[in-house]
């Protein structure tokens, strides 16, 4: 058994976890964040945008598709720009866009791209964030638990990957 009570993670071979957007919203975040126990307790938390996405302990997801790696962390700053030691994150211009499930929207998700170097001339690399928050009107909550509306607030679920580079042809 996973520690937080969620069944443990024995897959058939061949399994992957491979979530679609809402299922992210409803059934992982959601969830975490009203302490209820998790389909699969398999997403690991860190925090996300304190390093460049190659110094995040990716070993600690696992099950997962290539280049593709879940975790639960703390929302981004509303800032268009995230620094960090060697480079920084920057909000896809595009913006957020909603997460459907049964007609309603239960959530949103922000894409930020990771650079090499200082902004605004820095050096895009192939690293990327999507950053899943619940939609409060989703999440049944008293107007008094300042608690669960503080996590509704900042906790995310973020799906980090690393397009596969190229080759460079003759």
């Amino acid at each position: 058994m996973a520690a937080s009570g969620a069944q443990a993670w024995n897959f058939p071979p061949g399994y992957k976890f491979c979530p679609n957007d809402d299922d992210l919203i409803v059934h992982y975040l959601k969830k975490k964040i009203l302490g209820q126990q998790l389909p699969l307790d398999i997403i690991p938390t860190t925090d996300v945008y304190a390093s460049s996405p190659d110094k995040l302990p990716l070993d600690d997801f696992k099950r997962g598709l290539a280049n593709e790696w879940f975790f639960f962390s703390t929302r981004s700053k509303d800032d268009d720009v995230i620094l960090t030691e060697n480079g920084y994150y920057a909000t896809d211009p595009e913006g957020t866009d909603p997460v459907r499930w049964m007609n309603n929207t239960v959530g949103y998700v922000k894409t930020l791209n990771f650079y090499q170097g200082s902004p605004p001339q820095g050096t895009e690399t192939d690293w990327m964030v999507e950053e899943f928050s619940v939609n409060p009107e989703f999440v049944p909550v008293n107007k008094d638990d300042h608690s669960t509306q503080e996590k509704i607030a900042n906790v995310v679920v973020c799906k980090i990957s690393r397009g596969e580079t190229r080759p460079e042809w003759d």
